[in-house]
């Protein structure tokens, strides 16, 4: 069972701050806060920075470089329809923790955080014109949705004021690696990491610019970095055992929480990480430190040598990178449709959509494919009067590949919440191969969302009518499964080329070298296990149960 850190029962007698568990496009500017002062040549400036998913003053660029850059500097979290409504109520409690440790953190140091209700738009624009700031320091964002909202807030303002120089919203970003250019990012993640890149060092926090003018800052309530870093402690040193009781809760939620070597930490952190309570260079930073502590100053060249080490770095490594192949398919027209972010349990989805309106059409592709998949069907289907959505499943493509048991159930609820959350309306689903299975599951378990349903090469038997058979989020294969799907694997990219030619018996040239060359791409995932658990299910044929929705 995935579990959220948060914190620890506040009776406990603990000498850290207390961990609680719960269960579960703009113009660009300079990226980073580091060459500020460069572009700031007087600190007769005041600015607003507001927190989004950066909720920590550990490792941020901002606060770091504000007392060299802005005379004052104004913190703000403003509880935004927009933002809250993406959270499920375990993150929302989260949240409410890492904003009051945040604002407990900034006193500390002689600042406050403003709590504000409303469209962040309209509290910004009041705020400015009150403080009379001349920047608005916006960490960049991937999401569709929230890249919206700060375009808005951006438009906003330009509307709203009234002087001569409207005030500057100032992107900016926590670099884990000093990219230079995004357009140069290598085609696999594992083609990135043979470039060797060092991870960039965490920012100290000396001194904070403070706003002396006297306003309401609101009452909230919350928890957060200390805590996290606390608990990363525990988590890393696993196997040193220890008699604290809070370093003991993690390490018993850890046991619980590795369904596969590794997955405790997404588990366990990824929420933390998601509200940005703690920056993917610390985590990477603590983890590299604990290593180096472990082997007298020295990292093996053979890998880490404790496997929550491990399991943190590679984690936030790989994070990062989808992160950045993300960033830039916003900042670029390249690709066939305009990609859109979608975050899904912390977790990074690729998608697009084709046509102004019309009934929502979905399309679900098959084992190692992605949205281009259906690249010779969107633009058809848009026009005969749809509005075609197309999504790239986790663990695929460019969709962010987590280290997660993946199961059908996994994938199926992943479809369910984009149709509530993205669509916003009951769609026809479409779905090839493994990915008319996921498709048939949806219908199955929530037919409200489902209009009909159209299986094209489906994996698996479906067999119509009611069955008692059971979904569960975990799927336990036998060894002859297993070696089946490790077989198929190798039989796949050996012949993956010809094998896509066949399906293009008079077309030929539609299996051109970009076709195949994304393939292969997508088939040689970061995760091994990704690709085994969805060849065997298509090796063991599953069957599914499907009971037909209305209007089929």
């Amino acid at each position: 069972m995935a579990m959220t850190l948060l914190a620890l029962p506040r009776s406990l007698p603990l000498p850290f701050p207390p961990f609680h568990f719960f269960s579960p496009r703009l113009t660009p500017r300079p990226s980073f806060i580091c060459s500020l002062s460069a572009r700031t040549k007087t600190r007769s400036r005041s600015a607003i920075l507001l927190f989004k998913h950066d909720l920590r003053l550990d490792d941020h660029p901002v606060l770091a470089a504000s007392a060299q850059t802005h005379r004052s500097l104004l913190p703000l979290y403003v509880f935004d329809h927009r933002i809250l409504s993406r959270y499920s109520d375990d993150m929302l409690e989260l949240l409410l923790f890492a904003l009051e440790d945040l604002r407990n953190s900034l006193k500390e140091k002689s600042s406050n955080l403003m709590i504000r209700f409303g469209n962040a738009e309209n509290v910004i624009t009041e705020l400015v014109k009150e403080v009379k700031a001349t920047d608005v320091f916006v960490e960049e964002e991937v999401e569709y949705e929230m890249r919206q909202m700060i375009g808005v807030v951006k438009d906003t303002l330009e509307k709203s004021s009234s002087s001569d120089r409207n005030p500057d919203i100032v992107m900016w970003r926590t670099p884990f690696y000093d990219v230079k250019k995004l357009k140069d990012l290598p085609a696999t993640y594992n083609d990135f990491k043979k470039l060797k890149l060092p991870p960039t060092s965490p920012l100290p926090l000396s001194k904070l610019s403070v706003t002396e003018t006297e306003l309401d800052w609101g009452d909230i309530v919350g928890g957060g970095t200390n805590s996290v870093l606390n608990a990363l402690a525990a988590y890393l040193r696993y196997l040193e055992g220890t008699a604290r009781d809070d370093w003991q809760e993690v390490h018993e939620r850890l046991r619980n929480a590795e369904t596969r070597d590794g997955a405790s930490f997404t588990s366990l952190f990824g929420p933390a990480l998601c509200l940005g309570i703690i920056s993917r260079r610390r985590v990477h930073y603590e983890a590299i430190r604990y290593e180096k502590e472990r082997n007298a100053g020295f990292l093996s060249p053979f890998g880490y040598s404790s496997a929550t080490v491990a399991a943190a770095a590679d984690a936030v490594c790989s994070m990062e990178w989808f992160w950045l192949l993300a960033l830039r398919s916003q900042l670029s027209n390249e690709g066939l449709y305009s990609i859109r972010i979608w975050r899904w349990r912390g977790h990074l989805i690729q998608y697009t959509v084709v046509g102004p309106e019309g009934p929502a059409t979905l399309l679900v592709h098959g084992f190692g494919a992605f949205l281009e998949h259906y690249c010779d069907n969107i633009n058809g289907i848009a026009e005969s009067g749809n509005r075609v959505w197309a999504i790239t499943m986790l663990g695929f493509g460019k969709s962010e590949k987590p280290n997660v048991v993946y199961t059908e159930l996994l994938w199926a609820e992943l479809l369910r919440d984009f149709i509530i959350e993205v669509v916003r309306e009951p769609v026809h689903l479409v779905g090839n191969s493994i990915g008319g299975y996921f498709v048939a599951i949806v219908a199955s378990l929530w037919p409200t969302l489902v209009k009909s349903v159209i299986l094209i090469n489906s994996a698996g038997n479906v067999i119509p009518g009611f069955s008692s058979q059971r979904f569960s989020n975990e799927r336990r294969t036998s060894g002859a499964a297993r070696l089946g799907a490790q077989l198929l694997l190798f039989y796949l990219r050996l012949n993956i080329r010809n094998l896509v030619k066949n399906f293009y018996p008079t077309k030929i040239k539609r299996a051109d070298d970009w076709l195949i060359n994304e393939m292969m791409r997508a088939v040689s995932s970061l995760l091994f296990e990704v690709q085994e658990h969805v060849q065997t299910l298509i090796y063991t044929r599953t069957c599914i149960h499907y009971t037909k929705p209305q209007n089929v």
